[in-house]
């Protein structure tokens, strides 16, 4: 009977969504504004993320969605801004520079010198978290990316006391990506929000492959010839940044203490390494001025029929500096974690045509799974339920037990031949580039898609 109730429900809402669209000139025009040179990439506590918040904050206003922080739509975010001065790494007496390494991001504690003697870890796995014991004073080199393997590794190292970590990379272009994400500054919460992934207080490197090839090796746990030394001096500032938040209350008075929520991050890279053209401006049209258009494209939907349950949009600030926004959020919520039974995270670039295949992070491990999968199937649409990773701001609510899926359009677009596809992606795919810009040609459909599916999701979870 629950299931049929279920399956009824579905229909109903498939319905719904065909006589409600997401508007496209509105997309449009949001997408627009918020990559503009103007903003200059909105980059985290800047004059151009500062108009970026007081515009969404507008748009809620204007849709008719409450303020959700005692009367404000603003919740403040204590940031700290480490700009890095001066940084170096010495191995076999020779000293490394700027192009052989840059810091990577991290808490309180993640910006002073470590050195020590060298050990090849390689990749993280339940050997290397139980033979972390190994290495007090050391220094510990992998072969890529913690991701979420962090969340136990990073504390089994930092009780074990190591000195610090060397993320050797082996790919120039990965190396390239990274170096022009970072950025000249890093960025860490200034209060307490326990997240051993990217707010641990252990210093972490990451090696370009001039350095990363003297220090990679065949065998792991493998301690190499010499010591590793590495300085770095920075200058430390307060910034002012917050997140957005509003909200629709539910219609049913027995469920309107649960909350569905919808996030996207508004910040991007401000400016950067410039771009063949002399380009320093990142606009990040498709990461995130895409996400956050979608997201007030659904709450305009939701405010013409408010669901059952509250509706929480949640807009934050320094995803790319290291999810601070949602890491100061999940910690220090507008309302108990709780009640949000359910989020939607939107941060996965703009398709260039309506996707027909998703992929859903999270999926395996939140409830959000399943239905996320009955709806697509309901729009014969195929989705891959994936684990969850610390990419976007909807890890911090899953790793709290928060039931939280990161919504990613997949490679089957509905009437696009393979060759079609790969020339719109050599065209608009433009991911962490200062060329990540809005244009009058972006077909837009895509978008809309994507946002609809997010709505249908979030619409049926608000409405169960």
């Amino acid at each position: 009977m629950q299931f049929v109730k279920a399956t009824l429900l579905l229909l109903v809402l498939s319905h719904t969504a065909a006589a409600q669209a997401i508007d496209t000139v509105s997309l449009r025009a949001r997408t627009r504004f918020l990559s503009a040179n103007a903003l200059m990439g909105r980059g985290t506590g800047t004059a151009g993320e500062h108009v970026a918040a007081e515009y969404i904050a507008a748009e809620l206003m204007r849709i008719g969605v409450q303020p959700a922080v005692n009367g404000s739509y603003l919740q403040p975010v204590p940031l700290k801004r480490a700009l890095i001065k001066h940084a170096s790494v010495r191995y076999q007496d020779v000293t490394y520079g700027a192009s052989d390494f840059v810091w990577n991001t991290g808490g309180r504690g993640a910006f002073h010198g470590f050195g020590g003697a060298v050990v090849f870890v390689g990749t993280i796995d339940s050997i290397a978290v139980r033979r972390a014991t190994e290495l007090r004073g050391k220094v510990v080199v992998l072969t890529g990316p913690m991701g979420a393997a962090a969340q136990d590794y990073v504390p089994a190292l930092m009780q074990a006391g190591a000195s610090g970590v060397v993320i050797a990379l082996a790919d120039t272009t990965l190396f390239g990506l990274f170096a022009r994400s970072r950025g000249e500054a890093r960025y860490y919460v200034d209060a307490d929000v326990s997240d051993p992934v990217w707010q641990a207080n252990l210093p972490v490197i990451i090696a370009a492959p001039s350095l990363a090839r003297h220090l990679l090796h065949r065998e792991r746990f493998t301690e190499l010839p010499g010591r590793l030394q590495a300085d770095v001096q920075t200058e430390i500032t307060n910034v002012a940044a917050a997140n957005v938040v509003g909200i629709i209350p539910g219609s049913d008075a027995g469920r309107d203490h649960e909350i569905i929520a919808f996030s996207a991050h508004y910040d991007h890279l401000g400016m950067s390494t410039p771009d063949p053209r002399g380009d320093s401006i990142y606009n990040g049209f498709s990461d995130n001025a895409a996400g956050v258009g979608m997201v007030l494209g659904i709450a305009e939907l939701m405010r013409q029929r408010p669901p059952r349950r509250t509706v929480l949009f949640l807009f934050f600030t320094g995803e790319e500096r290291g999810l601070l926004g949602s890491s100061f959020f999940a910690t220090h919520p507008v309302f108990p974690l709780a009640r949000i039974r359910g989020l939607v995270n939107l941060d996965a670039g703009a398709p260039p045509a309506p996707p027909v295949s998703w992929r859903v992070a999270g999926g395996q491990d939140s409830s959000l799974g399943p239905l996320a999968q009955q709806i697509a199937t309901d729009r014969q649409w195929t989705v891959d339920l994936g684990a969850a990773s610390p990419n976007s701001d909807y890890w911090p609510f899953l790793a709290r037990g928060v039931p939280s899926i990161f919504i990613i359009p997949g490679n089957q677009w509905e009437n696009v031949t393979p060759e079609q596809q790969s020339a719109l992606r050599l065209r608009w795919d433009r991911y962490h580039r200062a060329d990540d810009e809005w244009h009058p040609e972006f077909p837009f459909s895509g978008l809309a898609r994507y946002a609809e599916y997010a709505y249908l999701v979030g619409r049926a979870a608000a409405d169960q």
